[in-house]
């Protein structure tokens, strides 16, 4: 057996990573410096005759010692082409493997295992099952590493050979995601050599690459062969990326390798990788930075605190405990095993704290490369879990005290052969990965090199149809479509939910939408003569695309009014009666309000009335007392004027005793909020017990129960916003704030343990002089929410109560709760009020 621990496993990352030598010898860690395949060949002159068969292995040991494996593979090709020596199929088998050239490793040693009557090669079964592992025959793998388990002599490998069974057996029953398309990103981005790292940052594609076409031969003519950072772009949408650039001086350095190239996602500060060779391995690689300026990238510098007497690659800035860190890979003595991933405190720009192991959940006895860390998701790949090919892409959650136990992120990203380098865009929908799977430009074998992928996948969403019908009539059988409607879309998560999708039909009665997951949407449906309608539609959840049509059955607004009882002793407000401060004149705008309370009294010739009148707070108590009772004897001879008898109507004034909107002494209002408490009452002390009142006349007539109309125009409103709303908050949230007042707009319930319920309660107040109205309040499906039902008087009390569902919700948890209420804003728009839940599930 040779002297190797195998790996198909990780490679010696750096912009190395994708070293087709990807195994760890014992004794040493091998850079070979190949990106793919570009292994440090040295050239040997090749003599006019041939040498003896002899010095032909001298030199294949030589070169194989000296970390030249084509040399050598090609020696031993030629010394078995001319001998037909068997003994030299393990050794052609293994520099196979090591330079990833599956598809021949697997045919030296399918004829080296299956050839086996004397059991001589049994050992070799490993490495074949590894092979058929790598080429995708995992049926045939799972049966060679079960022989490999049950003949097998290394314990070691053994152990090694059960943990890639479970990798076979768990990628015979993966699929593709419906819907996913992984695309090479073309042969001008991708060279015949190996690249890797790729960033992606405001339209600029970087990445580390040796951009060589044919093995790099160390012969003193080998010219600038130093792997560099590159940037690329787009060739329009849908195209192919354009042939890289090489940054320059500042960040590329001359005698240095760079690798591991990592932007951070506000696209001020780069990372990347400075590696020494030494007799073509690997003898330093530590962590720079530099930071994006106006005229570009600036110096880069090395990075504080991480780097040390270790091999350090593979940066990238993520957050843990509230504050920025550095995740990067490394072989520090007293880890896990192999390469392992390690965190920093970051302290300032290039500086930062004592480098922490992220503990064995994380790291295992492979080796984990190639961090990428995303709103508390941590993505890296790994050969020590159970894998598709060798190194597989895992990910595991961070719950604000440990990380979850790593998943395969599964096939597509994965395959039979290497992934590595993943990354994706903040919606989580595209990204890159770097693999040896099969690509179109490959320097040797078909799976020698890495290349850059990009990734996609289809994007959840919900097809809406709403269909819009009119209520049928008694001859009707169905309930006809109507044609004209508006329906307006309001998503109203959205930090700004001023932002309103509104389309009208004139011809037809369907609308098409396209909602997003993770949303809650409310459909204000309308048409000219029907009353409107709402429709709550809510995507949180929703794992696959999905189709649903909502059928809205609008009814006639008949314009008729609208009658209620009013029974004796309930006082029944005439919204129109207003009066001048500290006057007791009756303006124009009161005798429509006192005309109709005319025409109640000829209805119901026995009704006695209180005619009541109130003042707002401002004044004296006694004076504002004297002031009411004047103006309910202003209301009263004007009705005594038409010829109502004076022994049917008593006025009374309560001054500012009955304030309705919260405007008491020392409260500061607006004028027009004020001039809503200056108004006049009636109600019957004598006569018939009930009557029957148009609702709409008076405007704002009071309802039972002391609920009242709410009026149409909310324009008091508009005329106090623009001195009121501040400039950086949200204008929903801004308005909400002029109507209602909260106890507290958000409600940390600190932490609790999973599957602990936990309630919070929100209490408002009115303080608008109308009545306002909770159309709808959108929450996450982890919370149940109820709400104040119906009209909410001016200084009345409302709540909205929530349940919050903590089973397997473990982590810190930050909701948004978004009010809605019927009313408007200047723009048609519902107002919306933000409210906040926090706290830590443990």
């Amino acid at each position: 057996m040779p002297n190797w621990t195998p790996r198909s496993f990780a490679p010696d990352s750096d912009s190395f990573s994708n070293n087709p030598l990807c195994y760890r010898p014992m004794k040493h860690i091998s850079l070979v410096l190949g990106l793919c395949v570009a292994s440090l060949c040295t050239a040997f002159a090749q003599p006019i005759n041939k040498p003896s068969t002899d010095k032909m292995l001298a030199a294949a040991q030589e070169s194989e010692a000296t970390g030249n494996p084509y040399r050598a593979l090609e020696n031993y090709e030629e010394i078995f082409e001319d001998s037909k020596d068997e003994t030299l199929i393990p050794k052609l088998a293994e520099l196979n493997y090591q330079l990833r050239d599956y598809a021949k490793a697997e045919r030296y040693l399918k004829r080296l295992v299956l050839r086996d009557r004397k059991m001589q090669y049994t050992e070799s079964k490993y490495l074949y099952a590894m092979s058929l592992k790598h080429n995708g025959k995992y049926d045939e793998a799972v049966d060679m590493f079960k022989q490999y388990i049950s003949d097998g002599a290394v314990d070691s490998l053994k152990s090694r050979a059960q943990l890639e069974l479970e990798g076979c057996q768990m990628a015979r029953k993966s699929k593709e995601p419906e819907g996913m398309t992984v695309n090479n990103l073309g042969k001008k981005a991708n060279s015949p050599q190996t690249e890797s790292s790729p960033s992606y940052s405001d339209g600029q594609l970087y990445f580390t690459s040796l951009q060589g076409k044919e093995v790099i031969t160390l012969d003193g003519k080998e010219g600038d062969w130093y792997s560099k950072v590159y940037t690329a772009t787009k060739d329009g949408e849908g195209g192919e990326y354009s042939a890289p650039t090489p940054l320059g001086i500042n960040i590329n350095r001359d005698g240095f390798h760079q690798g591991n190239v990592s932007v951070t996602p506000d696209g001020r500060t780069m990372y990347f990788t400075r590696i020494l060779l030494e007799n073509q391995y690997m003898s330093e690689s530590k962590i720079y930075y530099a930071l994006q300026g106006s005229e570009g990238w600036g110096a880069a510098k090395e990075v504080a605190g991480v780097n040390g007497d270790y091999l350090a690659k593979h940066p990238c800035e993520g957050e843990l405990f509230g504050e920025k860190v550095l995740f990067f890979v490394a072989n520090m003595p007293g880890g896990e095993g192999g390469d392992d991933i390690y965190y920093a405190p970051k302290r300032d720009d290039g500086v930062f704290g004592v480098p922490v192991n992220l503990g064995k959940v994380i790291n295992t006895a492979g080796d984990e490369v190639t961090p990428f860390y995303q709103d508390g998701k941590l993505y890296f790949s790994s050969n020590g879990m159970p894998s598709f090919g060798g190194l597989d892409v895992f990910v595991s959650q961070w719950n604000g005290s440990v990380w979850s136990k790593p998943e395969n992120v599964g096939a597509g990203i994965n395959s039979s052969v290497d992934d590595q380098f993943y990354s994706q865009s903040p919606d989580g929908y595209t990204g890159f990965i770097v693999s040896n799977r099969p690509g179109p430009n490959n320097l040797k074998s078909k799976t020698c090199c890495d290349d850059i992928y990009a990734w996609e996948k289809a994007r959840v969403k919900m097809d809406l149809t709403m269909e819009i019908y009119r209520l049928r009539r008694k001859n009707e059988k169905t309930n006809p479509p109507l044609e004209g409607s508006t329906v307006r879309l309001m998503d109203v998560t959205d930090p700004n939910p001023v932002k309103m999708d509104s389309r009208t039909s004139p011809q037809g009665n369907k609308f098409q939408f396209t909602l997003a997951p993770e949303k809650a949407y409310l459909l204000i449906t309308e048409r000219e003569g029907y009353k409107p309608d709402t429709t709550k539609i809510n995507t949180v959840g929703l794992t696959r695309s999905v189709e649903k049509t909502e059928k809205v059955v609008l009814r006639l607004d008949r314009k008729q009014p609208e009658t209620i009882t009013v029974k004796t002793n309930e006082p029944i407000r005439l919204n129109s009666i207003f009066y001048d401060f500290d006057d007791d004149k009756i303006l124009p705008d009161a005798e429509k309000d006192l005309a109709y309370l005319v025409e109640l009294m000829e209805q119901y010739p026995d009704m006695v009335i209180e005619l009541s009148s109130h003042t707002d707070s401002r004044g004296k108590d006694d004076y504002n007392e004297q002031l009411s009772q004047r103006r309910a004897e202003s209301a009263r001879r004007w009705m005594l004027a038409k010829g109502i008898a004076d022994n049917r109507i008593v006025a009374k004034g309560y001054g500012e005793k009955q304030i309705l909107n919260g405007c008491t002494n020392g409260v500061e209002c607006t004028e027009e909020q004020h001039r809503f408490n200056r108004r006049t009452e009636f109600k019957i002390t004598a006569g018939p017990t009930s009557i029957e009142i148009e609702r709409e006349e008076p405007v704002g007539a009071q309802k039972p129960g002391g609920k009242q109309n709410t009026p149409a125009s909310f324009d008091w409103l508009f005329d106090v916003f623009a001195d009121t709303v501040v400039p950086s908050e949200d204008p929903m949230t801004a308005l909400a704030n002029l109507v209602m007042a909260f106890d507290a707009s958000t409600k940390d319930f600190g932490k609790v343990k999973e599957g602990e319920p936990v309630n919070a309660e929100f209490t408002f107040k009115n303080i608008a002089p109308v009545p306002i109205d909770i159309t709808f309040v959108s929450a996450c499906e982890c919370m149940k929410v109820e709400w104040t039902q119906g009209s909410i008087a001016p200084g009345a009390i409302g709540r909205i109560s929530v349940a919050l569902d903590t089973n397997k919700r473990r982590g810190a948890l930050n909701k948004d709760i978004d009010v809605i209420l019927s009313q408007e804003d200047q723009n048609g728009y519902p107002i919306v009020k933000r409210l906040k839940i926090n706290g830590f599930i443990q």
